[in-house]
């Protein structure tokens, strides 16, 4: 029996190739040429800041994979079609700016000759984001007869992974820990089972340092209580602590528009769970320090996720 997501698949590679047919891209005529290159993927922002961060994570990536061709895919249609129209935020505001989603680029990749093609992606977690992007890689072979492509997993997809993280969290940090401060930890979440990779991270971060917390904006564990900041609160609240000073931080690829809104923003709502992390952690009587740093501004991260880049190269 054919699963309904073999179903998906196959309409999926149909649609794409009666898509190409009407334009000059015809996959059954498209040769495969033997050029490598590679895509990365990441979420994508209309936030100004995170900008240099994607920045930044090209030139590590050229300057590791020298001569190689680097592409971009950005898996957000909200955040591509604000950019395209140019709503982006403070100085984007009024730039035009036209990114290709994973699929565009792969296409296009193909059509200028890319026979083998590694595609990083650029996510946190495996979870459905990637899960989409491991489908717009099937729909690509399925339609084009020849090509080869390796993807790279996310940043925490093994327990190496969480120990490797942990470590450079820990590095980073040292000064509040060296003074006994809570450090928060603010990472996106999800309704995936791979939610569950926040839990795990907070596991070996605590290894390291007791005071750590892990929250999310939403998932399974926020939806539980475990992530959310209301939750950490009450943990706060029973710690004996030297002082009332917290640091928060996303836990994210980037510093966007969760971490300037849900996490630092001064909203002024009176609902509380409207108010930010800072707004929440203020009202009980802590004094807030935040780190507008996104993972991908870490050198070190930016290290395992290309050691993943590598592990995908291998296998072509």
């Amino acid at each position: 029996m054919i699963s309904i997501r073999k179903v998906l698949l196959i309409l999926s590679a149909a649609a794409l190739f009666f898509t190409s047919c009407d334009s000059d891209d015809n996959n059954n005529e498209t040769k495969i040429g033997n050029k490598e290159g590679i895509l990365l993927v990441t979420f994508g922002s209309s936030y100004e800041a995170p900008q240099s961060t994607f920045k930044g994570v090209d030139k590590t990536a050229k300057s590791k994979f020298a001569g190689e061709e680097i592409r971009w895919g950005f898996t957000s249609d909200i955040i591509l079609n604000k950019l395209r129209q140019g709503n982006g935020e403070g100085a984007l505001k009024g730039k035009k700016i036209d990114h290709d989603t994973p699929k565009e680029a792969l296409k296009l990749m193909i059509k200028e000759g890319y026979g083998k093609i590694c595609v990083q992606s650029l996510h946190v977690i495996p979870g459905e984001e990637f899960d989409e992007l491991i489908e717009t890689v099937e729909e690509i072979e399925a339609a084009y007869e020849g090509i080869e492509i390796s993807v790279g997993k996310p940043l925490l997809n093994s327990n190496k992974d969480l120990a490797a993280v942990a470590k450079v969290l820990k590095e980073k940090f040292s000064v509040q820990i060296a003074a006994g401060e809570p450090v928060l930890l603010m990472g996106h979440g999800t309704p995936h089972k791979n939610d569950a990779k926040y839990a795990a991270l907070q596991v070996e971060l605590k290894k390291l340092y007791a005071n750590f917390f892990v929250g999310t904006v939403e998932g399974i564990g926020f939806d539980k209580g475990e992530t959310s900041i209301g939750g950490i609160i009450t943990k706060l609240s029973a710690l004996k602590l030297n002082s009332k000073n917290v640091t928060i931080s996303p836990l994210m690829s980037i510093a966007g528009d969760h971490a300037n809104n849900d996490m630092n923003a001064d909203t002024g709502e009176s609902v509380i769970t409207d108010q930010s992390w800072r707004e929440r952690l203020v009202a009980a009587g802590y004094t807030v320090t935040d780190v507008m740093k996104g993972l991908g501004d870490y050198n070190e991260i930016k290290a395992i996720w290309l050691s993943h880049l590598d592990e995908a190269k291998a296998k072509l």
